[in-house]
């Protein structure tokens, strides 16, 4: 686990130059009173740089007495496949049929496939999640949520 870890953090410090070289090359478009374009990439940069240097001393330091089964069973990996092909026939259906219509829907099949089964908690959960997400990127970030074109 130690040298997974060195690789690891050195791979994701390597990946974090690869962002910061593109985040140089973002447009300035700094409309007055906000943030510019880049600031946002700026701060996650700066947080992967953090969090691979910790992890780099951590492993180089203190080591590790973790030890890792490289071995996946069927079940996670047909549980893996599942979730992929849900995610992508999630969002190629709420580009027909928008997110307030798709995301419910893919609440529920996500929650029972992880083992929920009280109806009225899942139907309950997704339907006050869905509605969460949509007022509060509606109206707190102004973002547009899919439409749909069927809807």
């Amino acid at each position: 686990m130690r040298v997974v870890n060195i690789i690891l953090g050195l791979t994701l410090i390597l990946f974090g130059g690869f962002y910061s070289y593109l985040t140089l090359h973002l447009p300035d478009r700094n409309l007055p009173n906000t943030l510019g374009s880049a600031f946002m990439p700026w701060v996650l940069v700066t947080c992967l740089y953090i969090l691979s240097a910790l992890l780099l001393l951590q492993t180089i330091y203190r080591g590790s007495a973790e030890s890792c089964d490289y071995v996946i069973s069927k079940k996670e990996g047909s549980s893996i496949l599942f979730l992929v092909v849900l995610v992508i026939v999630y969002i190629k259906a709420m580009a027909y049929f928008g997110f307030l219509l798709v995301t419910p829907i893919f609440l529920i099949i996500l929650m029972l496939s992880i083992g929920a089964r009280k109806w009225k908690e899942v139907l309950l959960t997704s339907t006050l999640v869905t509605f969460g997400i949509y007022l509060f990127f509606q109206k707190v970030f102004q973002i547009i949520l899919p439409a749909g074109k069927f809807f």
